[in-house]
Protein backbone atom coordinates (compact mmCIF):
# COMPACT_ATOMS: atom_id res chain seq x y z
CA UNK A 1 0.00 0.00 0.00
CA UNK A 2 1.25 3.65 -0.66
CA UNK A 3 2.67 5.33 2.23
CA UNK A 4 2.10 8.29 1.41
CA UNK A 5 -1.98 7.22 1.73
CA UNK A 6 -1.25 5.28 4.92
CA UNK A 7 0.01 8.78 6.38
CA UNK A 8 -2.86 10.24 4.68
CA UNK A 9 -5.01 7.75 6.58
CA UNK A 10 -3.41 8.46 9.81
CA UNK A 11 -3.46 11.76 9.58
CA UNK A 12 -7.03 11.97 9.35
CA UNK A 13 -7.44 9.13 11.89
CA UNK A 14 -5.60 11.77 14.25
CA UNK A 15 -7.89 14.53 12.76
CA UNK A 16 -10.91 12.90 13.72
CA UNK A 17 -9.87 11.48 17.45
CA UNK A 18 -8.61 15.47 18.14
CA UNK A 19 -12.44 16.73 17.10
CA UNK A 20 -13.93 14.22 19.54
CA UNK A 21 -11.87 15.17 22.40
CA UNK A 22 -12.51 19.15 21.85
CA UNK A 23 -16.27 17.91 21.83
CA UNK A 24 -16.28 15.82 24.47
CA UNK A 25 -14.45 18.37 26.71
CA UNK A 26 -16.81 21.00 25.55
CA UNK A 27 -19.50 18.56 26.59
CA UNK A 28 -18.71 17.78 30.02
CA UNK A 29 -18.21 21.32 30.62
CA UNK A 30 -21.71 22.36 29.55
CA UNK A 31 -23.47 19.51 31.49
CA UNK A 32 -20.98 20.49 34.80
CA UNK A 33 -22.59 23.92 34.07
CA UNK A 34 -26.28 23.33 33.61
CA UNK A 35 -26.49 20.28 36.41
CA UNK A 36 -24.66 23.42 38.92
CA UNK A 37 -26.66 26.29 37.58
CA UNK A 38 -29.97 24.59 38.17
CA UNK A 39 -28.84 21.99 41.27
CA UNK A 40 -29.33 18.59 39.65
CA UNK A 41 -28.38 16.42 42.04
CA UNK A 42 -27.02 13.53 39.28
CA UNK A 43 -27.52 12.64 35.30
CA UNK A 44 -26.15 11.09 32.18
CA UNK A 45 -26.01 11.30 29.23
CA UNK A 46 -25.33 9.25 25.62
CA UNK A 47 -24.86 10.03 22.90
CA UNK A 48 -24.94 8.34 19.01
CA UNK A 49 -23.53 9.60 15.83
CA UNK A 50 -23.56 7.92 12.64
CA UNK A 51 -24.70 4.74 15.10
CA UNK A 52 -22.26 4.85 16.94
CA UNK A 53 -21.95 5.78 20.48
CA UNK A 54 -19.32 8.79 20.69
CA UNK A 55 -20.22 9.61 24.23
CA UNK A 56 -21.86 7.90 27.66
CA UNK A 57 -20.99 9.18 30.96
CA UNK A 58 -22.62 9.94 34.40
CA UNK A 59 -22.39 13.14 36.60
CA UNK A 60 -23.46 14.01 40.07
CA UNK A 61 -24.37 11.39 42.18
CA UNK A 62 -27.46 8.62 42.54
CA UNK A 63 -28.08 9.04 45.69
CA UNK A 64 -27.69 12.76 47.98
CA UNK A 65 -28.09 10.12 51.24
CA UNK A 66 -25.57 8.35 50.59
CA UNK A 67 -23.17 9.85 47.71
CA UNK A 68 -23.32 7.26 45.38
CA UNK A 69 -21.98 8.70 42.15
CA UNK A 70 -24.11 8.18 38.80
CA UNK A 71 -22.70 5.63 36.39
CA UNK A 72 -23.52 4.90 32.54
CA UNK A 73 -25.31 1.56 34.32
CA UNK A 74 -27.87 4.19 36.42
CA UNK A 75 -31.55 3.45 36.23
CA UNK A 76 -33.33 6.36 36.27
CA UNK A 77 -37.31 6.22 35.39
CA UNK A 78 -38.10 8.06 31.97
CA UNK A 79 -41.31 9.23 32.52
CA UNK A 80 -43.22 9.64 29.27
CA UNK A 81 -40.11 8.37 27.16
CA UNK A 82 -42.19 5.07 27.84
CA UNK A 83 -44.69 6.07 25.50
CA UNK A 84 -42.47 5.06 22.71
CA UNK A 85 -42.31 1.77 24.14
CA UNK A 86 -46.22 1.24 24.14
CA UNK A 87 -46.11 2.89 20.80
CA UNK A 88 -44.04 -0.14 19.61
CA UNK A 89 -45.97 -2.84 21.44
CA UNK A 90 -49.40 -1.70 19.59
CA UNK A 91 -47.37 -1.57 16.61
CA UNK A 92 -46.01 -5.01 17.62
CA UNK A 93 -49.46 -6.31 17.33
CA UNK A 94 -50.21 -4.58 13.87
CA UNK A 95 -47.24 -6.72 12.52
CA UNK A 96 -48.84 -9.81 14.40
CA UNK A 97 -51.78 -9.32 12.34
CA UNK A 98 -53.70 -9.11 15.73
CA UNK A 99 -54.76 -5.46 15.46
CA UNK A 100 -55.36 -2.38 13.61
CA UNK A 101 -54.91 0.92 14.65
CA UNK A 102 -58.49 2.62 13.11
CA UNK A 103 -60.56 0.23 14.63
CA UNK A 104 -62.19 1.77 17.80
CA UNK A 105 -61.18 0.85 20.93
CA UNK A 106 -64.25 -1.16 22.35
CA UNK A 107 -63.60 -3.74 20.00
CA UNK A 108 -60.45 -4.72 22.23
CA UNK A 109 -61.90 -3.26 26.07
CA UNK A 110 -65.28 -4.46 26.92
CA UNK A 111 -67.25 -2.36 29.30
CA UNK A 112 -66.20 1.35 27.50
CA UNK A 113 -68.85 3.99 27.81
CA UNK A 114 -71.05 4.95 24.69
CA UNK A 115 -69.23 7.97 24.65
CA UNK A 116 -66.06 6.63 23.23
CA UNK A 117 -67.69 4.88 20.23
CA UNK A 118 -65.78 6.93 17.89
CA UNK A 119 -62.30 6.47 19.42
CA UNK A 120 -59.96 5.07 17.76
CA UNK A 121 -56.31 3.04 18.66
CA UNK A 122 -55.07 5.89 16.24
CA UNK A 123 -56.50 8.32 18.47
CA UNK A 124 -54.96 7.04 22.12
CA UNK A 125 -51.77 6.82 20.15
CA UNK A 126 -51.68 10.64 19.03
CA UNK A 127 -53.42 12.15 22.09
CA UNK A 128 -56.57 13.21 19.87
CA UNK A 129 -59.34 10.82 21.66
CA UNK A 130 -60.66 13.54 23.94
CA UNK A 131 -60.79 11.24 27.02
CA UNK A 132 -59.56 13.19 30.08
CA UNK A 133 -56.13 12.68 31.16
CA UNK A 134 -56.28 11.62 34.88
CA UNK A 135 -53.17 13.54 35.48
CA UNK A 136 -55.54 16.68 34.77
CA UNK A 137 -58.58 15.31 37.25
CA UNK A 138 -56.09 14.84 40.55
CA UNK A 139 -56.64 12.05 42.93
CA UNK A 140 -58.15 9.02 42.42
CA UNK A 141 -55.41 7.18 40.31
CA UNK A 142 -52.91 6.53 42.90
CA UNK A 143 -50.49 3.54 42.66
CA UNK A 144 -51.63 2.21 46.27
CA UNK A 145 -54.98 1.47 44.70
CA UNK A 146 -53.47 -0.91 41.81
CA UNK A 147 -56.62 -0.31 39.63
CA UNK A 148 -57.49 -2.97 37.04
CA UNK A 149 -58.59 -2.64 33.68
CA UNK A 150 -62.32 -2.29 34.37
CA UNK A 151 -62.10 -0.17 37.96
CA UNK A 152 -59.52 2.58 35.24
CA UNK A 153 -62.13 3.30 32.52
CA UNK A 154 -65.39 3.02 35.02
CA UNK A 155 -63.03 5.90 36.61
CA UNK A 156 -62.91 8.05 33.46
CA UNK A 157 -65.95 6.82 32.48
CA UNK A 158 -67.94 9.85 34.90
CA UNK A 159 -66.27 12.25 32.84
CA UNK A 160 -67.53 13.52 29.24
CA UNK A 161 -65.03 13.83 26.29
CA UNK A 162 -63.11 16.62 26.09
CA UNK A 163 -63.60 17.07 22.85
CA UNK A 164 -64.70 15.27 19.62
CA UNK A 165 -62.29 12.29 18.82
CA UNK A 166 -59.77 13.39 16.14
CA UNK A 167 -60.90 17.13 16.19
CA UNK A 168 -58.08 18.35 18.55
CA UNK A 169 -54.51 17.17 19.95
CA UNK A 170 -54.69 17.00 23.84
CA UNK A 171 -52.10 15.35 25.48
CA UNK A 172 -53.63 12.61 27.79
CA UNK A 173 -51.88 10.18 29.76
CA UNK A 174 -55.42 7.96 30.25
CA UNK A 175 -54.75 6.99 26.65
CA UNK A 176 -51.86 5.44 26.86
CA UNK A 177 -52.81 3.55 29.64
CA UNK A 178 -55.79 2.54 27.82
CA UNK A 179 -53.37 1.28 25.32
CA UNK A 180 -51.21 -0.57 28.39
CA UNK A 181 -54.76 -2.39 28.63
CA UNK A 182 -55.37 -3.20 24.96
CA UNK A 183 -51.70 -4.82 24.53
CA UNK A 184 -52.59 -7.10 27.38
CA UNK A 185 -56.41 -7.99 26.14
CA UNK A 186 -54.95 -8.43 22.56
CA UNK A 187 -51.73 -10.77 23.55
CA UNK A 188 -52.65 -12.54 26.30
CA UNK A 189 -49.95 -11.31 28.42
CA UNK A 190 -49.19 -8.77 30.98
CA UNK A 191 -48.29 -5.01 29.56
CA UNK A 192 -44.31 -5.68 30.98
CA UNK A 193 -44.39 -9.22 30.27
CA UNK A 194 -45.10 -8.37 26.84
CA UNK A 195 -42.44 -5.43 26.42
CA UNK A 196 -40.23 -7.86 28.12
CA UNK A 197 -40.19 -10.71 26.24
CA UNK A 198 -41.11 -8.48 22.79
CA UNK A 199 -38.64 -5.51 23.13
CA UNK A 200 -36.43 -5.63 26.01
CA UNK A 201 -34.83 -9.29 25.62
CA UNK A 202 -35.05 -8.97 21.94
CA UNK A 203 -32.79 -5.62 22.08
CA UNK A 204 -30.52 -6.57 25.35
CA UNK A 205 -32.19 -3.86 27.16
CA UNK A 206 -31.32 -6.30 30.68
CA UNK A 207 -31.58 -2.73 33.16
CA UNK A 208 -35.22 -2.00 32.09
CA UNK A 209 -38.61 -2.64 34.13
CA UNK A 210 -41.44 -1.66 36.00
CA UNK A 211 -40.60 1.49 38.47
CA UNK A 212 -43.02 0.21 41.34
CA UNK A 213 -40.79 0.69 44.23
CA UNK A 214 -42.19 -2.82 45.35
CA UNK A 215 -39.35 -4.37 42.94
CA UNK A 216 -35.85 -4.19 43.96
CA UNK A 217 -34.25 -2.43 41.24
CA UNK A 218 -30.20 -2.29 40.77
CA UNK A 219 -28.30 1.04 40.63
CA UNK A 220 -31.29 2.45 40.98
CA UNK A 221 -31.08 6.23 41.42
CA UNK A 222 -32.82 8.55 43.53
CA UNK A 223 -35.42 11.37 43.37
CA UNK A 224 -35.15 14.79 44.07
CA UNK A 225 -37.35 18.25 43.81
CA UNK A 226 -37.02 21.87 44.38
CA UNK A 227 -38.35 23.61 47.11
CA UNK A 228 -37.49 27.51 47.33
CA UNK A 229 -34.23 26.35 45.96
CA UNK A 230 -33.57 23.78 48.29
CA UNK A 231 -33.27 19.74 47.50
CA UNK A 232 -35.67 17.81 49.32
CA UNK A 233 -36.71 14.34 48.49
CA UNK A 234 -39.63 13.31 46.08
CA UNK A 235 -43.66 12.83 47.49
CA UNK A 236 -43.77 9.10 47.04
CA UNK A 237 -47.79 9.25 46.72
CA UNK A 238 -47.26 8.12 43.30
CA UNK A 239 -49.64 8.29 40.47
CA UNK A 240 -50.39 4.64 38.67
CA UNK A 241 -48.73 5.62 35.13
CA UNK A 242 -48.55 2.79 34.30
CA UNK A 243 -48.09 2.32 30.03
CA UNK A 244 -47.99 5.95 29.88
CA UNK A 245 -44.90 6.60 32.12
CA UNK A 246 -43.85 3.89 34.13
CA UNK A 247 -40.57 2.72 32.89
CA UNK A 248 -37.40 2.73 34.52
CA UNK A 249 -33.94 2.72 32.19
CA UNK A 250 -30.50 3.73 31.83
CA UNK A 251 -28.25 5.73 28.79
CA UNK A 252 -26.81 2.22 28.09
CA UNK A 253 -30.26 0.61 27.38
CA UNK A 254 -31.52 3.77 25.77
CA UNK A 255 -28.87 3.64 23.12
CA UNK A 256 -29.76 -0.06 22.24
CA UNK A 257 -33.58 0.93 22.35
CA UNK A 258 -31.87 3.87 19.85
CA UNK A 259 -30.08 1.59 17.43
CA UNK A 260 -33.56 -0.81 16.90
CA UNK A 261 -34.82 2.62 15.59
CA UNK A 262 -32.19 3.71 13.45
CA UNK A 263 -31.51 -0.52 12.14
CA UNK A 264 -35.37 -1.36 12.01
CA UNK A 265 -34.53 -4.43 13.87
CA UNK A 266 -37.53 -4.14 16.16
CA UNK A 267 -40.13 -2.95 13.72
CA UNK A 268 -41.04 -2.79 10.28
CA UNK A 269 -39.54 0.60 8.05
CA UNK A 270 -43.33 0.36 7.44
CA UNK A 271 -43.79 0.70 11.20
CA UNK A 272 -41.67 3.06 12.01
CA UNK A 273 -42.94 5.61 9.04
CA UNK A 274 -46.31 5.14 10.84
CA UNK A 275 -44.85 5.96 14.06
CA UNK A 276 -43.18 8.59 12.83
CA UNK A 277 -45.95 10.58 10.60
CA UNK A 278 -47.61 13.68 12.23
CA UNK A 279 -51.82 13.09 13.14
CA UNK A 280 -53.84 14.87 10.47
CA UNK A 281 -56.69 16.35 12.30
CA UNK A 282 -60.45 16.29 11.05
CA UNK A 283 -59.74 20.06 9.94
CA UNK A 284 -57.07 18.71 7.62
CA UNK A 285 -54.07 20.41 9.86
CA UNK A 286 -52.04 17.87 10.75
CA UNK A 287 -50.71 18.31 14.45
CA UNK A 288 -46.59 16.74 15.37
CA UNK A 289 -47.45 14.16 16.94
CA UNK A 290 -46.59 10.24 15.70
CA UNK A 291 -47.46 7.08 17.55
CA UNK A 292 -45.15 8.10 21.08
CA UNK A 293 -43.17 10.34 19.48
CA UNK A 294 -43.24 14.24 19.29
CA UNK A 295 -42.22 14.80 14.87
CA UNK A 296 -41.00 18.44 14.13
CA UNK A 297 -39.02 20.10 12.01
CA UNK A 298 -36.54 22.21 14.76
CA UNK A 299 -34.61 25.25 12.85
CA UNK A 300 -34.68 23.30 9.82
CA UNK A 301 -33.97 20.23 11.33
CA UNK A 302 -36.05 16.83 11.08
CA UNK A 303 -36.60 15.79 15.29
CA UNK A 304 -38.22 13.39 16.58
CA UNK A 305 -38.35 13.04 20.33
CA UNK A 306 -39.71 12.86 23.42
CA UNK A 307 -39.39 14.25 26.96
CA UNK A 308 -40.67 12.65 30.40
CA UNK A 309 -41.39 13.79 33.75
CA UNK A 310 -41.81 12.18 36.84
CA UNK A 311 -41.85 12.90 40.66
CA UNK A 312 -37.76 13.22 41.23
CA UNK A 313 -37.18 13.09 37.62
CA UNK A 314 -36.89 14.60 34.06
CA UNK A 315 -35.79 12.81 30.63
CA UNK A 316 -34.90 13.41 27.20
CA UNK A 317 -34.97 11.21 24.09
CA UNK A 318 -34.29 13.37 20.83
CA UNK A 319 -32.99 12.02 17.26
CA UNK A 320 -31.93 14.59 14.58
CA UNK A 321 -32.84 12.51 11.77
CA UNK A 322 -31.13 13.77 9.09
CA UNK A 323 -28.26 14.58 11.00
CA UNK A 324 -28.08 10.96 12.63
CA UNK A 325 -27.40 12.14 15.40
CA UNK A 326 -29.74 11.29 18.78
CA UNK A 327 -28.89 12.59 22.43
CA UNK A 328 -30.37 10.70 25.81
CA UNK A 329 -30.27 12.84 28.87
CA UNK A 330 -31.55 11.05 32.53
CA UNK A 331 -31.32 13.30 35.36
CA UNK A 332 -32.94 12.72 39.03
CA UNK A 333 -34.78 15.87 39.66
CA UNK A 334 -38.25 16.46 38.78
CA UNK A 335 -38.44 20.06 37.61
CA UNK A 336 -39.60 19.80 34.14
CA UNK A 337 -37.27 20.72 31.42
CA UNK A 338 -33.45 20.44 32.23
CA UNK A 339 -33.29 17.19 30.64
CA UNK A 340 -34.02 19.11 27.44
CA UNK A 341 -32.23 21.98 28.34
CA UNK A 342 -28.83 19.62 28.29
CA UNK A 343 -29.91 17.74 25.21
CA UNK A 344 -30.49 20.59 23.31
CA UNK A 345 -26.78 22.41 24.45
CA UNK A 346 -25.37 18.82 23.89
CA UNK A 347 -26.72 18.78 20.68
CA UNK A 348 -25.79 22.23 19.15
CA UNK A 349 -22.15 20.95 19.56
CA UNK A 350 -22.53 18.46 17.14
CA UNK A 351 -25.12 20.81 14.88
CA UNK A 352 -23.96 24.41 15.32
CA UNK A 353 -26.41 25.61 12.82
CA UNK A 354 -29.16 24.33 15.39
CA UNK A 355 -27.94 27.28 17.87
CA UNK A 356 -29.83 30.41 18.25
CA UNK A 357 -26.98 32.02 17.75
CA UNK A 358 -26.94 30.64 14.34
CA UNK A 359 -30.82 32.51 14.03
CA UNK A 360 -30.88 35.29 11.76
CA UNK A 361 -32.91 37.77 11.78
CA UNK A 362 -35.88 38.32 9.76
CA UNK A 363 -37.72 41.13 8.13
CA UNK A 364 -41.20 41.83 8.05
CA UNK A 365 -42.15 42.26 11.84
CA UNK A 366 -44.87 44.03 13.15
CA UNK A 367 -42.95 47.35 14.93
CA UNK A 368 -46.26 47.73 17.15
CA UNK A 369 -45.78 44.06 18.38
CA UNK A 370 -42.57 44.24 18.41
CA UNK A 371 -42.41 47.39 20.92
CA UNK A 372 -45.42 45.49 22.99
CA UNK A 373 -43.43 41.80 23.26
CA UNK A 374 -40.18 44.19 24.40
CA UNK A 375 -42.57 45.74 27.17
CA UNK A 376 -44.32 42.43 28.48
CA UNK A 377 -41.20 40.80 28.59
CA UNK A 378 -39.46 43.87 30.73
CA UNK A 379 -42.39 43.68 33.16
CA UNK A 380 -42.16 40.04 33.43
CA UNK A 381 -38.18 39.95 34.39
CA UNK A 382 -39.42 42.54 37.29
CA UNK A 383 -42.39 39.77 37.95
CA UNK A 384 -44.99 42.72 36.94
CA UNK A 385 -47.93 41.64 34.99
CA UNK A 386 -50.76 43.95 33.19
CA UNK A 387 -54.25 42.88 32.35
CA UNK A 388 -53.63 45.48 29.08
CA UNK A 389 -51.10 43.69 27.62
CA UNK A 390 -51.67 39.93 29.01
CA UNK A 391 -54.53 37.58 28.59
CA UNK A 392 -55.93 35.97 32.08
CA UNK A 393 -54.81 33.01 31.80
CA UNK A 394 -50.95 34.03 30.41
CA UNK A 395 -51.39 36.19 34.22
CA UNK A 396 -51.94 33.18 35.98
CA UNK A 397 -49.65 30.98 34.96
CA UNK A 398 -46.72 33.78 35.38
CA UNK A 399 -47.69 34.42 38.77
CA UNK A 400 -46.67 31.10 40.15
CA UNK A 401 -43.91 30.71 42.46
CA UNK A 402 -42.09 28.32 40.27
CA UNK A 403 -42.70 31.08 37.19
CA UNK A 404 -41.48 33.84 39.45
CA UNK A 405 -38.44 32.36 40.63
CA UNK A 406 -37.63 31.57 36.97
CA UNK A 407 -38.28 35.11 35.84
CA UNK A 408 -35.96 36.35 38.56
CA UNK A 409 -33.13 33.76 37.12
CA UNK A 410 -33.79 35.25 33.72
CA UNK A 411 -33.52 38.56 34.82
CA UNK A 412 -30.13 37.83 36.59
CA UNK A 413 -28.48 37.58 33.58
CA UNK A 414 -28.84 41.16 32.74
CA UNK A 415 -31.11 43.67 31.16
CA UNK A 416 -32.18 43.10 27.46
CA UNK A 417 -29.54 44.95 24.71
CA UNK A 418 -31.04 43.82 21.55
CA UNK A 419 -34.06 42.12 20.94
CA UNK A 420 -34.70 40.40 17.02
CA UNK A 421 -37.20 39.05 15.35
CA UNK A 422 -36.30 35.77 14.24
CA UNK A 423 -39.31 34.52 12.52
CA UNK A 424 -43.16 33.72 12.87
CA UNK A 425 -45.26 30.66 12.02
CA UNK A 426 -48.68 29.45 12.21
CA UNK A 427 -49.86 27.01 14.71
CA UNK A 428 -53.22 26.34 14.70
CA UNK A 429 -55.37 29.32 14.75
CA UNK A 430 -52.56 31.14 16.56
CA UNK A 431 -49.88 33.02 15.06
CA UNK A 432 -46.27 32.40 16.79
CA UNK A 433 -43.82 35.27 16.81
CA UNK A 434 -39.99 34.65 17.81
CA UNK A 435 -37.46 37.06 18.73
CA UNK A 436 -34.14 36.56 20.00
CA UNK A 437 -33.35 38.67 23.54
CA UNK A 438 -29.69 39.39 24.27
CA UNK A 439 -28.00 40.17 27.40
CA UNK A 440 -24.37 40.42 28.99
CA UNK A 441 -24.65 37.27 30.22
CA UNK A 442 -27.13 34.70 28.02
CA UNK A 443 -28.65 34.31 25.12
CA UNK A 444 -32.66 33.78 24.99
CA UNK A 445 -34.91 32.83 22.36
CA UNK A 446 -38.20 33.89 23.35
CA UNK A 447 -42.00 32.41 21.31
CA UNK A 448 -45.07 34.93 21.85
CA UNK A 449 -48.35 34.24 20.66
CA UNK A 450 -51.24 36.78 20.20
CA UNK A 451 -55.55 36.01 20.67
CA UNK A 452 -58.09 37.54 19.20
CA UNK A 453 -58.01 40.57 21.14
CA UNK A 454 -54.57 41.50 20.36
CA UNK A 455 -53.73 40.10 23.60
CA UNK A 456 -50.48 38.22 24.23
CA UNK A 457 -51.53 34.85 25.45
CA UNK A 458 -48.26 33.12 25.18
CA UNK A 459 -44.42 34.10 26.34
CA UNK A 460 -42.72 30.93 26.54
CA UNK A 461 -38.81 31.00 26.78
CA UNK A 462 -37.84 27.97 24.59
CA UNK A 463 -34.07 28.02 24.58
CA UNK A 464 -30.92 29.82 25.77
CA UNK A 465 -27.67 29.68 25.51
Amino acid sequence: MNSTFIRLNIALLFALVFAFSIRADELDKFVRAVMQERKIPGAAIAVVKNGKVVKKQGYGVASVEFNAPVTTETVFEIGSVSKQMTGAGILLLVEDGKLNVDEKISAYLPNTPDAWKNVSVRNLLTHTSGIKSYTAIGTGFELTKRMKRDDFIKALANYPLDFEAGSRYSYSNSGYNLLGFIIEAVSGKSYWDFLRERIFQKLGMTNTFDRDPKFIVRNRAMGYELENGNLIGRDYDLTDIFSAGAIVSTVEDLAKWDAAWRNDTLLKKESKAEAWKPFVLTDGKPHPYGFGWHVADFRGHRLVSHSGSTAGFNAQFSRFVDDDLSVIVLTNLGDAGFAGTIARGIAKIYVPEISIKAMKAQTGADAKLTQMFADALQARMENKFSAEFLTESLIKSLSTTRAKANNSRVAAFGAVKNFTFVGSETSGSSKIYRYKAETAKRLFLWRFAVNADSKISEMTLEDEE
